[in-house]
């Protein structure tokens, strides 16, 4: 089958493709030689310092051009963008069957891409990966990926996945291994399903191919009340979770002596449920599995901390916020509202909102839906103050809209206060709370 030709969008001007004569509405043939199928592949091929550009223009007259330039200097092609691959499993935790109705079309999607792994950071099982899927990884070195484990125990994993047909995901990880690819994992873990026994394997298994797999994160798994006909499971509980974190240290101590690194991390979440404080921030060394909720709460503590010593005795004018939060993050974000709470002309109320579409189980910021914010704060619109921050991460990555595709600026109509995005940092609640963008200059 042809490989079907990339559209060239946009030419950036002064670039290498601009100054060859190309233009925007052109199709791109190939590069030194080679098909070009989608983005990725144009990054990995671009890279040479001498280059063989064909593109057919509008017309349908092809066009050939040898280009030499810095190694590091991309063309200037703005090309079709990556369709996300959809997941051939049926996971029983998987989110995409534990939506209610009438949520937008894209949240029923699943999608499991490696493309997306070595862009984006997004954990893939990689259950659908071809050989040819594979080897293109090793040849252009997309490194690193993220890959969800969840057992290695073969017959374990398919039926976790609820695909009989999934490839060892052991031999994927020791091709990737001896093609020198770094990995970071992730086990979700069902309580009396993965963990004991069958997680000390899936450990021992993942530390032999150190330092290529890089980390193993433990993350609870995480049910809605949306659940008919799927396989009955249980939600960690703080009596779990206190268990599970003291299994956990003997294995991070005898990684620590024997790899030089703690090597599995449980997620934020574990520590809350179990109301036992987070290690010291080195110990996540260099947070590389921040994106999946491990260590974030600790580098926010730690960032807080130093920004605190800095701060003012008092501002003016008065400045009124409410910081919204899911009802998990409330003790990380306690502490910090109140020391902001003690400057003068400043007052910030932290308001967590019970995820009521999800079920009390969800407990995260990332999974609340704009109308259980709205219930929450309609019965409190004369306190809100001059806005509602808002955490950047219960909003699409790309717009500022809700799960349930409520706006940010229509939940602040609702309310009839400002409604403002806020990141999860430390600096960006301190600089919301001032009206300062930066702390660096204070002493």
């Amino acid at each position: 089958m042809a490989t079907k030709l990339l559209t060239i969008h946009g030419v950036e001007p002064g670039s290498p493709a601009a100054k060859a004569g190309v233009a925007a509405g052109s199709l791109l043939v190939s590069v030194n030689g080679r098909a070009v199928q989608d983005p990725l592949d144009l990054r990995f091929a671009e890279t040479a310092t001498r280059v063989e550009l064909v593109w057919r223009d509008g017309h349908g007259a092809e066009h050939r051009a040898r280009l030499e330039k810095r190694e590091d200097l991309p063309l200037g092609l703005e090309v079709d963008p990556l369709k996300m691959r959809a997941c051939n499993n049926r996971c029983a935790f998987c989110f995409a069957h534990q939506n209610g109705r009438g949520m937008r079309r894209a949240l029923y999607f699943k999608d499991d891409d490696y493309r997306f792994s070595f862009l984006n950071g997004n954990f893939a099982t990689l259950t659908n990966l071809s050989r040819t899927d594979m080897d293109r990884i090793l040849e252009q070195r997309l490194s690193p990926l993220y890959i969800s484990v969840h057992a290695t125990d073969w017959a374990l994993r398919n039926r976790i996945l609820g695909n009989p047909k999934a490839p060892n995901i052991l031999e994927q990880i020791a091709a990737f291994a001896a093609g020198r690819i770094h990995m970071h994992t992730q086990v979700v873990l069902c309580p009396g399903i993965n963990d004991g026994e069958h997680l000390a394997k899936s450990l021992e298994d993942l530390a032999r191919f150190h330092p290529f797999v890089e980390t193993v994160a433990l993350v609870p798994v995480g049910l809605t009340r949306y659940r008919e006909k799927l396989p009955v499971l249980k939600s960690p509980d703080p009596e779990y979770a206190r268990s599970l974190l003291k299994w956990a240290e003997p294995w991070r101590r005898r990684f620590l002596k024997e790899l030089g690194t703690r090597f599995a991390f449980p997620s934020d979440e574990f520590y809350l449920l179990a109301r036992r404080p987070f290690p010291a921030g080195r110990t996540y060394e260099g947070y590389p599995q921040l994106g999946n909720g491990v260590g974030g709460s600790r580098k926010f503590l730690d960032e807080f901390r130093r920004l605190a010593r800095r701060l003012p005795l008092s501002v003016s004018p008065l400045r009124r916020f409410t910081v919204v939060t899911g009802t998990l993050a409330t003790p990380v974000l306690q502490g910090a509202i109140e020391r902001l709470n003690q400057i003068g002309g400043v007052r910030v109320e932290l308001i967590p909102v019970v995820n009521e579409f999800f079920g009390g189980s969800v407990t995260c910021a990332g999974l609340l839906t704009g109308a259980d914010i709205v219930k929450t704060l309609e019965r409190r619109r004369d306190r809100l103050g001059e806005g509602i921050l808002i955490p950047s991460v219960a909003l699409k990555e790309d717009e500022d809209i809700f799960l349930d595709d409520l706006s940010l600026q229509g939940l602040g109509s609702h309310l009839g206060h400002p409604a403002l995005k806020l990141e999860a940092t430390a600096r960006a609640l301190v600089s919301a709370a001032l009206g300062t963008q930066d702390l660096s200059q204070r002493t």
